[in-house]
């Protein structure tokens, strides 16, 4: 017990620390705790109530509960993205073979990241695409959310076109609206689609376009 002192002592405890004290030092960081939470908890209340989300957790404790308790948080994965994916594709039967393949290489991107598991918060991962895709890195709270919820994926086929001379250009994102374009020209193996979004990534991250 001795080896809490420090701890103990902080909790505002004055007398003898032993075995025979031993239910007087539990009240005294009983005490302590629910002093100190109480008043915090108070605070976190009026916080939430301004949004009325005290509502939302009343009516859906099931779904608010990852956000409150530690590990019951459901993490962003790969298929969480891909399955929210809404391609809007051409009626060219050969520039849909090309959208199609860089649909392919989106998804193994996102299981390259998966499995890579990165230790460093600065490192690519799947939430880190959601959070670029979307302005946020996790999953929607309520069930009806995640039902509607989109990431339209579309395609550029003219960006020589429209900036002739240039030898490349990088996906564009609109997190307000769930959109990302893909520069088909740029994007013929994976090396290049992986290359073009680890850039895209890094420098882009900040709601600017590179």
């Amino acid at each position: 017990m001795t080896s809490f002192t420090d701890q103990i002592v902080n909790c505002g405890y004055t007398g003898p620390i032993n075995e025979e004290h031993k239910a007087s030092i539990i009240r005294a960081i009983v005490l302590h705790a629910t002093t100190k939470r109480t008043a915090m908890l108070s605070q976190l209340r009026q916080g939430l109530d301004v949004y009325d989300f005290l509502k939302v957790i009343k009516g859906n404790p099931a779904h608010c509960r990852g956000l409150f308790v530690a590990g019951n948080i459901e993490k962003v994965d790969s298929h969480y993205i891909v399955s929210r994916l809404a391609p809007e594709f051409s009626s060219s039967t050969v520039n849909q073979l090309t959208e199609k393949k860089i649909l392919n290489y989106f998804q193994d991107f996102l299981l390259e990241l998966e499995d890579a598991e990165p230790e460093d918060h600065d490192e690519p991962s799947v939430p880190g695409v959601m959070q670029w895709l979307s302005g946020q890195a996790h999953r929607h709270l309520l069930l009806s959310d995640r039902e509607a919820f989109k990431i339209v994926v579309r395609f550029n086929h003219n960006c020589f076109d429209n900036m002739p001379g240039h030898t490349i250009c990088f996906p564009v994102v609109s997190a307000c609206t769930q959109t990302v374009t893909f520069p088909t020209a740029h994007l013929n193996s994976f090396e290049e689609f992986k290359e073009s979004i680890l850039i895209s990534l890094k420098c882009g991250a900040g709601f600017h376009r590179i």
